[in-house]
């Protein structure tokens, strides 16, 4: 073997433990990424406000400040009048579920009473009872995890306040920052990674941010349609239908769960209304709210993103869920990219 061979042996074996003890060490500390991680997808959402704002001809720094300042009034209004309210909405529902259990017992009584004929034998009505009963425990459960949830976020206050203050370096100094990636990438390698992370970007941050705005619009419509039927506790069902839209697909029946079962606390008629707003909230996001926000869609089939969406949650519970399609579609992305330099490769060798 000669001096050159030897010191690219030398070179790649350093470099490989070099990586596994990095990662080793990184897996180690974990803990105390949680602020970077954090600041990162801060600035991943935040760097187009910025560019828009920087290209009115003010200076980047000041237009992170200017976008700081925005977010950061929006946030504490949230913070300062909403998450008591949802606390108390929270403490409120967790109050009338016994009488919204009973609610479901008489429905089905009723039911049992206009079909006489088709009486429910014993063993079937204890194992109804039984999930009701299971149901209502699940049911308090969340809610006080929910609640709890909104008051632990204060335990990671330091985490939340450093947070925005990485955020700002990390989109201040987001070029150099890619510049010095760039370099750490071989060159003969260098044009395909970055055309792949392009691609990636391109698509990942577009369904990002599309789906958040389309989340809180949902969120909206349908917290103010459950409020104009009277149904009660419309504020939160305009939250869970907010966080169930993430969920391609899959938010409606997420929704329609909660909304139903809530509105029969006042009567069967609203629980009706209740359907009928969630119907219409749908057929506005499907017709008019995502193809006006999110323009093209993946390329993903809904069977393959109703298969990563259960292979989501199944590895890594909800938060698999919420990444699941923008990691099925960077993936598609990968697999594309190779799969066309491999046919470029067989096709000119």
């Amino acid at each position: 073997m000669d001096r050159t061979n030897t010191k690219t042996v030398y070179r790649r074996l350093f470099l490989g433990t070099v990586s596994i003890a990095g990662l080793y060490f990184l897996y180690r500390v974990k803990i105390i990424f949680i602020p970077f991680i954090l600041a990162f997808f801060i600035a991943y959402l935040l760097n187009p406000l910025v560019h828009y704002v920087e290209n009115k001809k003010v200076p980047r720094g000041l237009a992170i400040l200017l976008v700081y300042m925005v977010v950061f009034c929006v946030v504490t209004s949230v913070m300062v009048f909403g998450v008591p309210f949802i606390v108390e909405e929270f403490n409120r529902l967790g109050k009338v579920i016994p009488r919204l259990t009973a609610e479901i017992r008489g429905i089905i009584t009723d039911i049992e009473g206009s079909y006489s004929r088709f009486k429910l034998p014993q063993g079937i009505r204890d194992v109804i009872d039984e999930q009701i009963e299971q149901g209502e425990a699940l049911l308090t459960s969340i809610i006080r995890a929910a609640a709890d949830s909104l008051v632990k976020l204060f335990s990671y206050l330091l985490g939340l306040i450093i947070a925005p203050f990485f955020a700002f370096y990390m989109l201040k100094d987001a070029e150099q920052i890619k510049n010095s990636f760039i370099l750490t990438i071989p060159r003969r390698y260098r044009s395909d990674v970055m055309a792949v992370f392009r691609d990636m970007d391109e698509i990942i941050s577009g369904f990002l941010r599309g789906h958040v705005t389309i989340s809180l619009i949902v969120g909206l419509l349908t917290g103010a349609g459950m409020y104009l039927v009277g149904v009660e506790f419309a504020f939160i069902i305009g939250l869970i239908a907010g966080i169930a839209e993430l969920v391609p697909y899959l938010g409606p029946f997420i929704t329609a769960v909660p909304a139903v079962s809530l509105a029969l606390l006042d009567s069967q008629k609203t629980a009706v209304y209740a359907i009928i707003i969630i119907l219409i909230v749908q057929q506005l996001e499907n017709a008019v709210i995502s193809p006006k926000i999110l323009g093209k869609s993946l390329g993903l089939h809904p069977l393959v993103v109703i298969f990563a969406l259960l292979a989501g949650g199944e590895i890594y519970g909800f938060a698999g869920i919420l990444l699941a399609v923008p990691a099925a579609a960077a993936l598609k992305v990968i697999l594309r990219y190779v799969y066309l330099k491999l046919v470029d490769e067989k096709d000119t060798g």
